[in-house]
């Protein structure tokens, strides 16, 4: 066998098996997620940060155009990847041949769209009646292609666990990212600073995931290796598609029927309220789904991972959304400035939904890992179908409030009746779900009631707080919450096992170090 040969054959070995993972899974899986976490959390500090700055800097009406067009642009990008990664990902076995392409046509996609995207700015213009929505929405285009070109190799990383590598890249890319949007924004860019900086990320981003992953696609191209895949996809892409009404539509609503200024207040609100629980929430999944894809075919060990893991997301995510909600007005004036006041109370309205969504979302991970597609997908249309609906009316009876409540009400009417159909016949029962889910949420509830009275007292004081006494006042108000909330998780014993397995991920990794 030559050296070339010897090559390939250990390139995938080292790119598309996935036996090795499963001897070593919880380490894997901590590690991953511990490393995915930190960059999570230096994200977060730097998006504040840059939030904080550039809010400053920029005005609501700069933020509204650029949601103007990620509304109807993110729609048609969802198309770039047809759930191709996801499949990548889910597959138990893989070859050379099926994973090139898979890249092409990833590209030929991406290229195709980016096209597309080009050719509708025109359209795009018209219905809002903007023109300067025209170089915005090119500049979308080809973010679009750059984008397309590494999606393979982002899927091969996740699918052999390299959280530690994806995590340098994204640090890299993110901080890069902030100082050049800061810079942009400070010498009077404008939203061409909004623009230009999603443009560097992708740039930065795709170049590095060439680099960390040494798999390289042939040229040539074989229809019969992307069937499977297209099959798998297009359930994923099918929910993905739908999925973007039901969260994207509200920003078209407001932004058509409404004004500019109300859809940048409510896209930065939405935006900073989502900014913690994405950067929990997407490290967690991206472990658990390529370790819950490795465990498919054994039902004990999925179950049992699967419930660890949302043991923890509804564990961070829903104190931390509780606590945002009571403090909204004061961390919207602390971290954008006096300016985004208004944005205080769609802040408030937008958390009612958002303590609920990060776990009602967990479902659709075992329904992809489990390649139940088809149920994934017809989740994806109700929930639009209802959402979307609800946009509309909220959107004619109250304006943009309306569309914020719209939210809530039918994320809370759907939960149960999607929970249901998602668990029927999976690993995972319902009683089980709820269970997991249920000491979380009552606590958090109950020390949002603690931080609510120590607002309420601090209220009363009749100070007049100025914004360098802001982050001290939230501060004592956040030791108010994680006091109550830890303190009953220790309190009752059922709760105390369970928050036993929190700590337990640090005492795995401390013991992890030591080993090395």
């Amino acid at each position: 066998m030559s050296l070339e040969a010897v090559s390939e054959e250990v390139k995938e070995e080292k790119w598309f098996q996935t036996n090795h993972l499963q001897g070593d899974l919880k380490a894997r899986s901590v590690r991953g997620g511990v490393s995915t976490m930190a960059a999570q959390i230096f994200s977060f500090v730097m998006n504040i940060a840059q939030s904080t700055i550039m809010a400053r800097l920029l005005v609501p009406e700069d933020y509204g155009l650029i949601a103007m067009v990620a509304s109807i642009t993110g729609f048609i990008t969802l198309f770039k990847d047809l759930g191709l990664s996801s499949a990548v990902i889910q597959k138990e076995k893989l070859t050379q041949s099926e994973v090139s392409s898979v890249f092409w046509v990833n590209v030929l996609i991406s290229l195709g769209i980016a096209l597309f995207v080009a050719l509708l700015a025109p359209g795009i213009v018209y219905f809002y009646e903007e023109d300067r929505l025209l170089l915005i929405t090119l500049v979308f285009a080809l973010n679009i292609f750059i984008m397309g070109l590494s999606l393979q190799h982002n899927a091969l990383m996740k699918r052999q666990m390299r959280f530690k590598s994806l995590a340098l890249i994204q640090l890299t890319a993110v901080g890069t990212n902030v100082i050049a949007g800061i810079i942009l924004a400070w010498l009077g860019f404008g939203y061409w600073a909004l623009v230009i900086q999603g443009l560097i990320f992708s740039v930065l981003q795709t170049g590095a995931l060439w680099l960390l992953c040494d798999w390289r696609p042939d040229l040539a191209f074989k229809k019969a290796n992307v069937g499977s895949f297209l099959k798998f996809g297009a359930g994923v892409t099918g929910f993905d598609v739908v999925n973007h009404f039901s969260r994207n539509m509200d920003n078209v609503f407001i932004g058509k029927f409404v004004s500019t200024v109300a859809l940048g207040l409510y896209s930065k609100a939405y935006q900073l309220l989502m900014l913690p629980i994405t950067q929990l929430r997407n490290p967690l999944n991206s472990v658990a789904i390529p370790a819950l894809s490795s465990l498919q075919n054994d039902g004990a060990k999925f179950r049992n991972f699967y419930s660890r893991y949302l043991f923890i997301l509804a564990f961070f995510s829903m104190p931390i959304v509780v606590y945002l909600g009571v403090f909204a007005e004061e961390l919207i004036i602390m971290v954008l400035g006096e300016q985004w006041k208004e944005a205080g109370y769609l802040f408030q309205l937008l958390a009612i939904a958002a303590f609920i969504q990060p776990v009602a979302s967990t479902p659709g991970i075992i329904l992809i890992t489990t390649g139940s597609v088809k149920r994934y997908f017809n989740i994806g249309l109700v929930n639009a179908i209802c959402m979307v609906s609800g946009f509309a009316i909220g959107v004619f009876t109250g304006g943009v409030s309306g569309v914020a409540i719209a939210q809530a009400v039918v994320v809370y009417t759907l939960f149960l009746p999607v929970l249901y159909y998602s668990l029927h016949k999976t690993p995972v029962s319902v009683a089980l779900y709820l269970k997991e889910i249920s000491l979380p949420a009552t606590f958090s509830l109950i020390s949002g009631v603690a931080m609510a009275v120590y607002a309420y007292y601090m209220s009363q004081l009749s100070l007049h707080l100025s914004p360098m006494y802001y982050a001290v006042y939230c501060a004592c108000g956040f030791i108010v919450g994680a006091v109550v909330y830890i303190g009953l998780m220790i309190i009752f014993p059922t709760s105390r096992k369970k928050f036993k397995q929190i700590l337990d991920i640090g005492s795995f990794m401390k013991k992890g170090k030591t080993a090395k």
